[in-house]
């Protein structure tokens, strides 16, 4: 879809965490979602912009982001209808326990997919 690299370019971070295979599919489905949707919303006639996709974890907890630095959201809400993409999204955010957020990148938009659990902690002899 990104046929010109000097109009659009797609960068990816990530550290070197493993996920179980289930949980990189979800994954995989959301960045693939989150993409085409900046590919289709954000750079209207033929305007040049980038795309930034980042994972990052740490033990159970997880950041995922998609960030372009496109057009950004519309001003009215009426013309900012969530499409099937978005319940894709939503839905399997769902099913990996995380949350979308979705803000302004100023310029563009950021889509953060996160999962933020409290690591259980046994107590130490000295803490008893």
């Amino acid at each position: 879809m990104i046929h010109d690299p000097e109009q659009l370019s797609l960068d990816v971070t990530a550290d070197e965490s493993v996920v179980k295979p289930n949980v990189s599919v979800s994954l995989g489905l959301i960045v693939t979602e989150l993409v085409i949707n900046a590919l289709k919303h954000a750079f209207p006639d033929g305007r040049t912009g980038k795309i930034v996709v980042d994972y990052h974890a740490r033990g159970p907890n997880w950041s995922l982001s998609v960030t372009d630095n496109g057009v950004g959201m519309p001003q009215d809400p009426a013309d900012a209808r969530p499409g099937l993409g978005t319940s894709i999204v939503e839905a399997l955010a769902r099913q990996l326990d995380a949350v979308v957020q979705v803000a302004a990148a100023h310029p563009g938009t950021a889509v953060t997919v996160a999962r933020s659990q409290i690591a259980a902690v046994r107590p130490t002899a000295e803490a008893v």
